[in-house]
This record gives C-alpha cells, sequence and structure tokens, in this order.
C-alpha cells in the first residue's frame, strides 16, 4: 500500500487497510473515499483528522441487503428451512418416490413422510410470523427497514435506540421501549445497533436470561454486540429456542465451534452486506462525495468533518492528479 500510494492525492480503499503509516507515504494524499457504512474498520480516522484529510464513506449502502438477509434468516431459523434442506441432501428423508394422486393415476397420499414424531412435518415444524412481535434493537437505517419488511408479515414491532424519538418510531410501525421491556416481550429480537463503547457487549447473560425460552435471537450486525459464549449457553440450555447469527467474536469461525453443532442454530459466513446492489450503490455515494469537495461543496458523508474548514483547497484536485 505504501508504494501504491506515493503519488496519489485521492484514495478509494473498500477493505486494504489504511494505517498511519499508509498515509506518511502519501505526501499528496488529499482525499480518502471508504465506500462502506464503517471507514474506522480499516482507515485510521484520527490519523486522516491529523493530517486534515477527509474520510468520504457510504452509511446505508448495504441497509436494503442486511434487511432482506435478516427477514431470511428470521424465516430460516423459525421454519427450520436450512435444517430441512440439509435433511434431504443428506439423505435422511429420501427414499423410492411415489406418484402423486392428484395427478391423477399415483397412490401417493398428501403427505408422503407421514406426521408423526420423526417425520419432517413434525421436526421442521416451527412458529408463524404473524402476530408475533419482533424486537429490533437500534432504529437506523437498517432497523427501519427491517420494520417495514416485518409489517409486511403483520408482526408487532418493539424498538430500543435511545437517539431515536417516539414519533420518528411511529412512522415505521415501532413502538419505543427500552431494552429489558424490548427483551422479555418479544419472540424473536434482532439487532441493528453500531458498536460503540456504550453498545459493546450490551446483550450478555443477563440480558439473555431477561428473553423468553421461546423466543429465537438474530445477529446480523456485530458480534461485539454480545457476549457469544453467554448466548451459546443460552442455546444449550433451552434458555433460548433458536438463533440465527452472520457475525461472529472470532471469523471464520473454527471447524469444531459449538456454533456449528446445536441443532438450533443458523449461521451465515458474513454475507448479510453481499447483494449484487451493493458495491455500485457505496461507489455512487463516494463518488458524489468527491464531486461535492471538487465543487467546493460540503459532502453528504465524512467521518471526520471537523478537516472541512476550508473547502476551496479541494476544487483545485478536478483539474487532475492520480
Amino acid at each position: 500500500m505504501r508504494e501504491l500510494v506515493e503519488n496519489v492525492s485521492i484514495l478509494v480503499v473498500g477493505y486494504e487497510g489504511v494505517s498511519a503509516a499508509v498515509m506518511n507515504a502519501a505526501e499528496s494524499l488529499r482525499i480518502i473515499a471508504c465506500p462502506r457504512g464503517g471507514p474506522e474498520a480499516n482507515v485510521d480516522i484520527e490519523a486522516a483528522t491529523e493530517r486534515g484529510i477527509p474520510v468520504l464513506y457510504a452509511p446505508g449502502r448495504n441497509a436494503v441487503s442486511v434487511a432482506d438477509f435478516t427477514m431470511g434468516l428470521l424465516l430460516g431459523v423459525a421454519r427450520r428451512i436450512p435444517q430441512a434442506h440439509r435433511s434431504l441432501h443428506e439423505g435422511v428423508y429420501t427414499g423410492e418416490p411415489q406418484a402423486d394422486s392428484a395427478g391423477g393415476g399415483g397412490e401417493r397420499e398428501d403427505v408422503t413422510w407421514g406426521i408423526a414424531a420423526g417425520s419432517p412435518y413434525m421436526a421442521f415444524k416451527g412458529p408463524e410470523l404473524d402476530g408475533k412481535v419482533l424486537g429490533i434493537v437500534g432504529l437506523g437505517a437498517i432497523g427501519r427497514l427491517v420494520a417495514k419488511r416485518a409489517a409486511g408479515f403483520d408482526m408487532e414491532v418493539l424498538a430500543y435506540d435511545p437517539f431515536v424519538d417516539s414519533d420518528t418510531m411511529a412512522e415505521y410501525d415501532a413502538r419505543k421501549v427500552d431494552l429489558d421491556p424490548l427483551l422479555e416481550g418479544s419472540d424473536f429480537v434482532t439487532l441493528h445497533s453500531p458498536v460503540t463503547e456504550e453498545t459493546r457487549g450490551m446483550i450478555g447473560e443477563a440480558e439473555f436470561a431477561r428473553m423468553p425460552e421461546s423466543a429465537f435471537f438474530i445477529n446480523t450486525a456485530r458480534a461485539a454486540l454480545t457476549d457469544q459464549a453467554a448466548l451459546v449457553d443460552e442455546l444449550e440450555s433451552g434458555g433460548l429456542r433458536g438463533a440465527a447469527l452472520d457475525v461472529y467474536a472470532g471469523e471464520p469461525l473454527p471447524a469444531d465451534h459449538p456454533l456449528l453443532s446445536l441443532s438450533n442454530v443458523v449461521t451465515t459466513p458474513h454475507i448479510a452486506g453481499a447483494a449484487e446492489e451493493v458495491p455500485a450503490r457505496g461507489a455512487t455515494m463516494v463518488t458524489d462525495g468527491i464531486e461535492a469537495l471538487f465543487d467546493g461543496r460540503e459532502p453528504a458523508h465524512v467521518a471526520n468533518e471537523a478537516v472541512l474548514s476550508d473547502l476551496s483547497e479541494f476544487e483545485a484536485l478536478a483539474g487532475g492528479g492520480s
């Protein structure tokens, strides 16, 4: 990276690390553009601020993607869709096919596998979403889209977010509550808060214990919001009915991790934001920010706004450079 940025004035970087050492090697660097929602994950914001370099970013670029995926995980863990899929692929419920009598001439009954204990009809039975309570922790861009999708399933939505008022929540058919009542009164709890000093580890042993044994827990945000060991204990002891997770305290998960052996857990490898449309949306957002600086305007999304006291210096960049 230090070699690549030697003569660069504008650096667009998605996931590669931009440390103080990298900035020191880029004497001409005037703008860093990071097309993701949390540029602090790979850009040293403090170092950029000290050098007067604005860090453009793209909050909400994957909000639609993550909201869609959250509902997918919610449905998956409630109705045990991944487990049912896997059982067929592993040959658990395969056998000699029988023709459907409804197709004419067949002798198959309506439910080939039967409805007795051990049948897929019983083994994978789960709750409908209609009328259930969804607790959303964090009603930002993603949380609000999850609330809108939950309304389509006729779910009741509770939301905890100290920075969002009741009237705004009502616009998304969500009722503002404190965290404890949300945990105690929800059939599903889904996390969508950013990681801050206040939210790190906010859902731990005591919080999981407040949730009903029939509840499901979904996390497509950050594992740092939770105590993962406490979650495993709750799942193993029956303190929770199930969980659907896309993020983990350590990634990738080791092959022998207990989460991978629990039958009431749905796991995915941190792909909630991996929709096809996301890269172009993030690129457009930071490109708009760069063009705003070229025009002497303040960009919509800057991680360190304090460096924008004099916008005129950026207008000269529009004429050329690398």
